[in-house]
């Protein structure tokens, strides 16, 4: 069996990546992180102001109280949870610099930039939250972040351009 001076364990071939990660990819993923914290604080008023709404229902059974609380939830906040949840894996993915990390954070992205475009053009802006949306498609869009995801450094990718 041949040995690839860079491979794996199992001797597969790694693809060549850059030695450090660049800022661009750190500030993505600090932003993710940051977006994540404000849903998080969102979803969480969210769920106590409906719970208050309801404080007649508080009886042995808290579970079935807030079983009732939520029953008013629109779809979006049901999918705060999770876009945080995916939020805050794909931080790691980018610090990481997993391969697809980037095709998915560019595309939770989109999701929550057409979710605060609805919200402003109805009249509820929320104005931190898109402009920490915007500052992660404009550093995802970074050449030298581009390149840490190719897998390959800037050096090979001019070289392969050149005729």
């Amino acid at each position: 069996a041949t040995r690839y001076l860079n491979s794996d364990r199992t001797g597969h071939p790694l693809m060549p990546r850059p030695k450090s990660r660049p800022f661009g990819v750190t500030v993505i993923a600090l932003l993710l992180l940051v977006n994540g914290l404000f849903a998080l604080a969102q979803g969480s008023s969210r769920l106590v102001e409906l719970y208050q709404e309801r404080a007649g229902l508080t009886g042995p059974d808290v579970l079935e109280d807030l079983s009732d609380a939520t029953e008013d939830w629109t779809a979006r906040d049901w999918l705060t949870v999770p876009f945080t949840i995916s939020g805050i894996v794909l931080a790691w993915g980018m610090l990481t610099l997993h391969p697809r990390a980037w095709l998915a954070t560019m595309a939770l992205q989109a999701i929550f930039l057409a979710s605060h475009l609805y919200d402003y053009f109805n009249g509820e802006p929320r104005t931190i939250d898109l402009v920490i949306t915007l500052a992660t498609v404009f550093y995802l869009n970074l050449s030298d972040v581009q390149l840490a995801f190719r897998g390959t450094t800037p050096n090979t990718a001019r070289k392969s351009t050149s005729p």
